[in-house]
């Protein structure tokens, strides 16, 4: 009788924080371990920005430079997440996606439509004064995922 392998799909969230390369690294072990597949993950969270009525036509366009710039980050951030993944375990299938929205909630909403079998995350991601105030990201998904959660620290 074959076993049943218990890890198909990983899912690892980056968002260009050393911790979140940290759990990449584990992410990629892992998957290599269980001949499993890799979405790296990383969303893009608009910030809140207000303008008077006035001010609408200078808000409109330099809004959408401020979100063209933030979303060329984060592309950057998994351009340099995919090719760690091809120099560290050049034989595993790789793939990314980058979302918009609260990162906790779009974490568990990935691994909840892919199937995923495990969510990989770091401890602490960019912003420390956020998390004191807001709680980690990492918490959040492991609270919210209904598949298994690894917070590597």
């Amino acid at each position: 009788m074959r076993a049943k392998k218990l890890i198909k799909k990983v899912l690892v969230a980056v968002d260009g924080s050393e911790n979140s390369f940290r759990a990449l690294g584990f992410a990629l072990d892992l998957a290599e371990t269980y001949a499993a597949s890799v979405l790296i993950l990383n969303v893009l969270q608009l910030p809140a920005m207000y303008a008077s009525p006035d001010d609408q036509m200078v808000y409109s366009s330099s809004r959408a430079a401020f979100i063209k710039d933030l979303r060329r980050i984060h592309e950057e951030t998994l351009a340099k997440a995919v090719d760690e993944a091809k120099r560290l375990k050049p034989g595993l299938e790789v793939a990314t996606e980058l979302k918009e929205g609260e990162p906790a909630a779009q974490i568990v909403d990935a691994a909840n439509k892919g199937g995923f079998d495990v969510i990989v995350v770091g401890h602490r991601g960019l912003s420390r004064l956020s998390e004191v105030l807001l709680g980690g990201v990492s918490e959040r998904v492991a609270h919210l995922a209904k598949c298994a959660v690894v917070i590597v620290k």
